[in-house]
């Protein structure tokens, strides 16, 4: 039986969103993917409609060579063999194939970098740099010191950053309400360092911190919420300014690092990152050995 690609991709996309509840960003991902191994398909077999079947093992593993060959990061082609994966799993879950070819193929193996961060002697100087070089206005460089202390304070993702609102703030508890991956609510503790400069934003903003103000926290020029890629933008550049470099993660990077370098447990440390898996924590532990052994040395009956 022939069928229509583009046409069954529409309805994995459809299930992903009504059936499985993923999110938009995740969706507008794996459409991404999908398309390009159809194109690459339609290379193979230029014809609007074709027999699923004839797309075996072989043809998926002959379009991961071709991604190789292009010198994509094994990061970016486990990701899309992920969506195919997906794809093909859904089309042998409702009947639309008798095998699924897709299970032959292995993933990539990715050399984990370890990663950066900025050393404790530079936050100072990261945190003046929006006030003393702001990159438009006074208003906006208050703006953005409040967030790059925010960051460093909470190690928050940058979706969990952007989506709060100004009554998600608790001034007496020290802590900040934000919506975690999967759509999973958290708790966060803040530091008065983060809530001051905070306030100081809020005040010139002509707004406070309040129960129910439900205003967003971070805005643009226009008063709507900050968008992503103005903030991404924004803090690479302070992070070149002060000669640093990196990019937002670099800040929860460095968030997780400076409380392990201070002796923070990683149990600890992964709940504050709101990380599922130990495994994503661990990572931070590999910074910096002499920390690790001074905490075992400080705290085990027999590490001396």
């Amino acid at each position: 039986m022939k069928v229509d690609l583009k046409k069954l991709k529409i309805e994995f996309l459809s299930y992903l969103k009504s059936e499985r509840g993923f999110s938009e960003h995740t969706i507008k991902s794996y459409s991404n993917d999908i398309s390009i191994f159809i194109d690459y398909c339609s290379t193979l077999f230029p014809s609007n409609n074709i027999d699923l079947e004839v797309i075996d093992a072989k043809t998926i593993s002959h379009f991961k060579g071709k991604e190789i060959e292009k010198k994509y990061s094994s990061k970016t082609i486990n990701r899309r063999m992920s969506a195919i994966k997906s794809f093909f799993k859904y089309l042998y879950n409702f009947e639309k194939i008798k095998d699924n070819p897709a299970v032959y193929i292995r993933s990539q193996k990715v050399n984990k970098e370890l990663p950066g961060f900025v050393p404790e002697s530079k936050i100072k100087e990261l945190m003046k740099e929006p006030i003393k070089n702001p990159i438009t206005n006074e208003l906006e460089g208050q703006r953005d010191q409040a967030i790059l202390e925010l960051f460093y304070s909470t190690g928050l993702r940058l979706s969990e950053l952007l989506s709060i609102n100004i009554c998600d703030i608790d001034r007496k508890n020290e802590i900040v309400k934000v919506m975690g991956k999967g759509g999973k609510e958290r708790v966060v503790p803040i530091g008065k360092v983060a809530l001051n400069s905070i306030e100081s934003y809020l005040k010139k903003l002509g707004k406070s911190i309040r129960e129910y103000f439900e205003d967003p926290l971070f805005v643009n020029k226009k008063g709507k919420r900050l968008p992503k890629r103005t903030l991404q933008r924004r803090i690479k550049k302070y992070l070149v300014l002060t000669n640093i470099g990196g990019t937002v993660h670099t800040l929860r990077h460095t968030f997780a690092t400076h409380l392990i370098d201070r002796g923070a447990g990683i149990l600890t440390v992964k709940e504050l990152l709101g990380h599922s898996s130990l495994s994503s924590t661990q990572r931070y532990t590999k910074l910096n050995p002499e920390t690790i052994k001074k905490v075992y040395k400080d705290s085990h009956p027999h590490g001396e």
